[in-house]
């Protein structure tokens, strides 16, 4: 039985004094892969503005254009459905060597190595990633407001709080201290009010799904997949240029809706 998920990604970026020729560049149409297909969408960029779309060098689509005229808004509605096939495992051509090194925000520091060291890790790597799936779940805090974009793994070792980028981040930093690769996702999941992160590792030659926000394997929860990076920063689902001063406040909506078949 597949599942067929509807979803709605709205966003609204206020700036304090009008801005002009306002490059755009959004990470924010989900991917087609081995678990989940793109049924259809349509995207909304203030008055009907153009744009274009193409990928990055993770096959992340991007969808991009220009805005020359003053403006004090910029809303970006995108609407769309995708649907779901099986369990969250599948196999892609990108060389997996790429998410076995470190990061800015995963870095192979001192206080991560110390922190792995301390756990009994099991051999199987499945069993080794979820046992530190969960155990990231149950020793930290989900904790709005505490961390920034910024903040590396070692920031969640250090205060025990942080977000789901602060999780994911500290999941992947263990996993290829224990030689699998692993990268950040990020997407739209069930009852989120705005974006979500997690984890993919490659395990037995498939890429498998990690949630250490929820403490959970993903299996057939309708995850939908946006963007895949080494870290947050390869994953920015809105980055612009603009002139003007860059005094700005972000509103993000987001609305998620299953339908079985």
């Amino acid at each position: 039985m597949s599942l067929r998920v509807n979803f709605s990604y709205a966003f609204t970026l206020n700036f304090k004094e009008s801005v002009r020729k306002h490059a755009f560049c959004l990470r924010m149409l989900p991917l087609s892969n081995g678990v989940q297909t793109l049924l259809d969408w349509e995207l909304h960029i203030n008055n009907d503005v153009p744009f274009f779309l193409s990928h990055d060098g993770f096959g992340n689509a991007l969808l991009f254009g220009t805005i020359e005229k003053s403006h004090r808004n910029f809303e970006a509605v995108l609407k769309g459905s995708v649907a779901f096939h099986g369990s969250y495992q599948y196999k892609d051509n990108e060389n997996a060597a790429l998410y076995l090194h470190p990061t800015t925000l995963t870095p192979f520091s001192p206080l991560a190595r110390d922190y792995v060291e301390t756990l009994m890790l099991p051999q199987s790597p499945l069993s080794l990633a979820k046992m530190l799936n969960q155990t990231i779940f149950q020793n930290f805090e989900y904790l709005a407001g505490v961390s920034t974009t910024s903040c590396d793994a070692d920031a969640l070792l250090l205060r025990h709080h942080g977000v789901c980028q602060d999780f994911s981040h500290l999941l992947i930093t263990l996993l290829r201290l224990s030689h699998i690769p692993a990268r950040y996702v990020a997407g739209f999941i069930d009852g989120e009010g705005e974006s979500h992160a997690w984890v993919e590792a490659l395990i037995d030659g498939y890429w498998r799904g990690f949630d250490p926000t929820n403490g959970i394997m993903l299996e057939h929860q309708p995850y939908i997949k946006i963007a895949h990076g080494r870290d947050f920063m390869d994953c920015r689902l809105n980055r612009g240029v603009f002139i003007g001063k860059s005094q700005q406040n972000l509103y993000v909506n987001v609305t998620v809706a299953r339908e079985e078949q």
